[in-house]
């Protein structure tokens, strides 16, 4: 039997934890955990079915429309839902889709607010106090539309509740006190890839913000936070780099006029493409960046140690506002970006109202790296807008200008610096704004380009408006060696075009415009004693003024322009050049210009030669430009020039051989100042028109010899149409028209008219010259086409008659070698003869050619090739008639083989009937 071992007595006694054994107690804990998993269980069974009962009747209508009308609460409008559903763990949380808050009626009936989504988290002590009442409302892109009506007030001015305003009583109540509203407790929304679109009335503007996102957060009763960003965007405007737009800073109510409020906005990242398609909606071709800082405060100043700058207090719906706005790397589309295009920024702090319509800028500059404007603003919005900018100091570098000015324009030579510094003060007035005042001035300065040994020296400059007419007084300018350093004299005013010693390498510019009749002039006055320089100069700041030429050697210039409103005005006035020379692309020498003169007669260029020396001849006359309305042709040219002499093999030395490829292409671009370039040598040719008359007293083509040639013609349209050739050749005359088109291919008709040419005057071989005399007369007509001297010749084709008087042959008697068949010396002579010739195949035919002998006739037949080659037939009859011997058999002389020795042979015919 086993012993127990009993405790002793005291230890009855002892105080115990329990009330009953340590056994027990393990029993105890046990079954409450037991009972603990079942209280979870059940907990969570009724969480599961209290989760089931609310999505199923979250679906029910009577549920929907309890919840639809807690949304209309919280947002003051009402509200359409498609689809609801409701969770209760691990937070009550209402989700909805398909959103839409209704319009307040006074501003449309499009909706104010759609959402695709909606997620509303519930607040517990709203539970626990008998209330439903949202905590934090997410909003999945949503769409927000902001409505001004005619009267200057915003759909969302009544949308959010009003801060409590200090000091205010409150008004009595009598009978039970209303529970707050639900939107009084709205907590915080939170916004993801939502839109804010912008209407005037019933007008919807092209602008709008995309990508919102961000939170309103209510951090005290009627008191709300900001925290958005958003991303600009225009309608029917592709951007690319538009930038963000982030909005920082708490606002009261909106039926409060967001007063007291306090914001700050910056807007960065954005291109000046993007920022001009976003205000105009289209490109200007201006590249950079812009960044725009803004603070608004209402109330107050936006720097409250800045206090005592504001000329009266602020009252009731004033905006204290602050803004920086930014853009550099600016330059044309076009170009490339330069380490030194300019940047330009404004600081603007003063304030607005918005009720008055009223903005006033108490500190106004603009900045740039080495210069600065610095003034006031203020502008009315109303029935009559009203803007004042007045900037009463003003200081400039020219170093600034030529970075704006390099911007913009191409080809700007990196050699060139500027140094001048100029002051004043302006303002600007009106709405468009209009420039009232203004008086600029400066000491003088220079502009420098390191690779020439010259500058240009600017004299004191003074600009000044007053009473609407601005005169710029005149600035003399002068092209100084580097080591002068004193500002270029005075210029006297040249009222005439003379030489002047004291004018050399000297100009002077005078401007006046009156803004109230639109009326002004400009005027450019001055001496340069070699061109070349001017124009390096001009090419230096990217304006080639001289596309295909060259000019070099003395020149005065006396140019005006005025102009008007019903005229944008002319230049009017001559440049004249002294022992000058004229370099052209596709001339292989100079053109000599001893004394030259090109006038500017209303707008049009008057070009007159009193001595030129070109293409081995002296000339003079002149070529004018005539009007035109033809958009396509910018004006039409009369020529009237004439040449002491001209030879084809002097032409061929200056513009080489006519085979040479690209010399149109070359020479004509300087008729055209540069602007084709890139077009075709037959389009050149095609815009030249031409008319006018050319006289040259002696012209030679080889052994041809024109004496007083005259021609009269125009050039127009690819179509060269000589009206009136004349010139003495051979002792005699020649009259002739031309018609030459030159495309498809070139095609030359020519018509001519021959009057007793002297036959011993010939361009022929000396033992052929010397054996003939007499005069000839007759019409020709020649046809060809191609280019080139071997194609011309080979389609060459024409025909003509020719008349003779008093023909003679030396060194043959005709008549007795026909009759005896062997060459007897002696002379022939035919007092008259004519004749038709054909021109084909390199031949000239000779047909039916009939010399009047008196006692005999001669007939010719056969013919002569272009390469000297004959084969003539002569044969002689008795008689007055001109007719061929039909009674018996005859004789015929044969000459054949080339002109210079030929081979003569006598041959019988066989009589010819009258038929043949």
């Amino acid at each position: 039997m086993t012993r127990l071992n009993t405790p002793p007595a005291a230890a009855f006694n002892a105080p115990r934890p329990y009330t009953f054994s340590p056994y027990s107690a393990r029993l105890l804990t046990v079954t409450n955990l037991r009972n603990s998993w079942k209280l979870a269980l059940w907990a969570t069974a009724i969480l599961v079915a209290a989760q089931s009962a609310a999505s199923i009747s979250v679906h029910t209508l009577r549920v929907r429309n309890y919840f639809s009308a807690r949304l209309e609460d919280a947002f003051g409008r009402p509200v359409q839902v498609k689809y609801f559903n409701i969770e209760i763990l691990p937070s009550p949380r209402i989700y909805a889709s398909g959103v839409t808050v209704g319009e307040d009626p006074a501003f449309g009936y499009e909706y104010f607010l759609r959402a695709e989504r909606l997620n509303a988290e519930l607040r517990w002590s709203g539970f626990l106090h008998g209330r439903f009442e949202f905590g934090t409302l997410s909003l999945g892109q949503p769409s927000l539309t902001l409505v001004r009506n005619s009267e200057g007030r915003w759909n969302l001015e009544d949308w959010l509740p009003p801060a409590k305003r200090p000091g205010a009583v409150p008004s009595p109540i009598y009978g039970p006190s209303r529970a707050p509203g639900i939107a009084n407790r709205l907590e915080k929304i939170e916004i993801d890839d939502g839109r804010i679109n912008f209407k005037e009335s019933d007008i919807k503007r092209p602008f709008a913000l995309t990508s919102v996102s961000g939170s309103v957060e209510q951090i005290s009763p009627g008191r709300w936070k900001l925290q958005l960003n958003a991303q600009p965007w225009r309608s029917g405007v592709a951007l690319q780099s538009a930038g963000t737009v982030q909005v920082r800073g708490d606002i009261a109510g909106t039926s409060a006029r967001l007063q007291p409020a306090s914001l700050a906005v910056r807007w960065n990242k954005v291109s000046l493409a993007d920022l001009f398609r976003l205000l105009h909606g289209k490109d200007y071709g201006v590249r950079g960046t812009f960044e725009l800082q803004a603070n608004a405060k209402s109330g107050a100043p936006v720097d409250a140690a800045n206090v005592d700058s504001y000329n009266d207090s602020f009252v009731g719906g004033d905006w204290s506002y602050s803004l920086k706005a930014s853009a550099a790397q600016i330059h044309r589309w076009d170009l490339t970006e330069r380490s030194d295009n300019p940047a330009l920024t404004a600081n603007v702090q003063g304030r607005c109202n918005v009720a008055l319509k009223k903005l006033a800028a108490e500190t106004l500059s603009l900045e740039t790296p080495l210069s600065n404007l610095k003034g006031t603003a203020e502008f009315l919005s109303a029935a009559y807008p009203f803007m004042q900018i007045k900037f009463e100091s003003a200081a400039v570098q020219a170093a600034d200008l030529l970075s704006w000015y390099r911007a913009f324009h191409p080809d700007v030579a990196d050699t060139i610096s500027a140094d001048q510094f100029f002051t004043g003060s302006l303002q600007l007035q009106a709405w468009p704004l209009q420039l009232q005042e203004m008086n600029v001035s400066s000491l003088g300065g220079a502009v420098n380009l390191r690779n020439t040994e010259d500058a240009l020296r600017i004299g004191p400059f003074h600009a000044a408006l007053n009473l609407n007419r601005l005169v710029i007084d005149p600035v003399h300018v002068a092209l100084v060696s580097k080591s002068a350093a004193s500002p270029p004299a005075a210029l006297g005013r040249l009222t005439k075009l003379r030489a002047s010693a004291q004018s050399s390498d000297e100009a002077s510019l005078t401007l006046v415009h009156d803004f109230a009749s639109r009326a002004g002039g400009i005027g450019v006055q001055g001496h340069i004693d070699n061109a070349e320089k001017f124009f390096k100069i001009a090419a230096a700041f990217g304006h080639i003024l001289n596309h295909g030429w060259d000019l070099t050697g003395p020149a005065r210039v006396d140019m005006r322009r005025q102009w008007s409103p019903t005229s944008p005005g002319t230049w009017s006035g001559a440049a004249e050049v002294t022992g000058a020379q004229l370099a052209a692309a596709g001339l292989n020498q100079p053109v000599q210009l001893q004394k030259a003169r090109l006038e500017w007669r209303n707008g049009n260029r008057v070009a007159q030669m009193a001595q030129v020396e070109g293409f081995g001849a002296t000339w003079s006359g002149n070529i004018a430009e005539l009007n035109s309305n033809d958009l396509e042709r910018p004006g039409a040219w009369s020529v009237q020039l004439h040449a002491d002499h001209l030879d084809a093999t002097e032409l061929d030395r200056w513009v080489g051989p006519r085979a040479r490829p690209g010399w149109v292409q070359r020479l004509l671009p300087s008729l055209f100042s540069g602007k084709t370039q890139s077009v075709p040598a037959s389009e050149l040719v095609r815009r030249l028109n031409v008319a006018g008359n050319v006289q040259v007293d002696e012209f030679t083509i080889e052994k041809l010899k024109l004496q007083q040639l005259h021609l009269q013609g125009s050039l127009q349209d690819l179509q060269l149409n000589v009206i009136d050739g004349r010139a003495q050749w051979a002792g005699g005359t020649v009259h002739a028209t031309m018609l030459a088109n030159f495309l498809p291919r070139p095609v030359y008709d020519v018509h001519a008219q021959l009057d007793r040419v002297d036959l011993r005057q010939l361009p022929i071989d000396a033992p052929v010259a010397d054996r003939l005399a007499g005069l000839a007369s007759g019409a020709i007509h020649l046809q060809t086409a191609g280019v080139g001297r071997e194609e011309l010749l080979q389609k060459l084709t024409g025909a003509g008659k020719v008349r003779l008087d008093n023909l003679e042959f030396r060194g043959w008697d005709v008549n007795a070698s026909v009759a005896d068949g062997e060459v007897h010396p002696g002379v022939s002579s035919w007092p008259t003869g004519v004749g038709t010739f054909t021109v084909r195949d390199h031949n000239v035919f000779l047909e039916d050619v009939r010399l009047d002998g008196g006692t005999q006739f001669t007939l010719i037949d056969g013919t002569v090739s272009f390469s000297r080659e004959a084969d003539l037939a002569i044969e002689t009859t008795a008689g007055k008639r001109s007719v061929r011997n039909t009674s018996g058999p005859g004789q015929m002389l044969k000459i054949v083989g080339p002109l210079d020795g030929p081979r003569v042979t006598r041959e019988k015919i066989a009589p010819r009937q009258p038929a043949d």
